[in-house]
């Protein structure tokens, strides 16, 4: 079987992959979604992150977004949960919107998400089958492969997401 290799660079934005062509293929459209999915500054042409957009929100469109640090806390890159979803696989699309938000993190790894888990009070060996089935639904996409792999949420999973922390907000006092 013919391998092939493609490495790149744009901006800021590193791609490396090796493998059967469809496998690489599929690997940079996902990159360069995610890529092209990132907000921009006009002034220097760099990402910006969450926290840097959300700055320019004027007060009257604030308060239409979410309050996650009611049901999230961070320590360093994990990202964990005070309020706890019906299920794992919601936990893992929060844990993925708050990386989002607090960190400009979309590009997140495994064990980030593992960490979250178990800081939240989950107790879960492996989380690699739930995220693949989390990807099958649409809900996030993975690049890489192994322990290579990051994932991120899709408009879709971000809509599903959003719409658990606004049940879990209103629970919380």
């Amino acid at each position: 079987m013919d391998t092939y290799r493609l490495k790149l660079k744009i901006g800021e934005h590193e791609f490396e992959a090796e493998g059967p062509v469809e496998v690489v293929r599929s690997q940079f459209e996902a990159f360069k979604e995610l890529v092209s999915s990132l907000p921009r500054n006009t002034a220097n042409d760099t990402p910006r992150t969450e926290a840097q957009t959300q700055l320019d929100i004027p007060a009257s469109a604030s308060d239409n977004t979410l309050s996650l640090d009611k049901i999230t806390r961070m320590d360093d890159r994990i990202i964990s949960l005070t309020a706890h979803p019906d299920n794992v696989e919601d936990a893992l699309l929060l844990l993925l919107l708050g990386q989002r938000t607090f960190r400009g993190n979309d590009a997140v790894t495994g064990s980030e998400l593992i960490g979250g888990l178990r800081q939240s009070g989950f107790t879960v060996a492996r989380v690699d089958w739930r995220l693949e089935r989390l990807a099958r639904d649409g809900m996030i996409i993975k690049i890489g492969s192994g322990r290579a792999s990051r994932y991120r949420l899709t408009n879709q999973g971000m809509n599903k997401a959003q719409g658990t922390a606004r049940s879990l907000i209103s629970l919380v006092p």
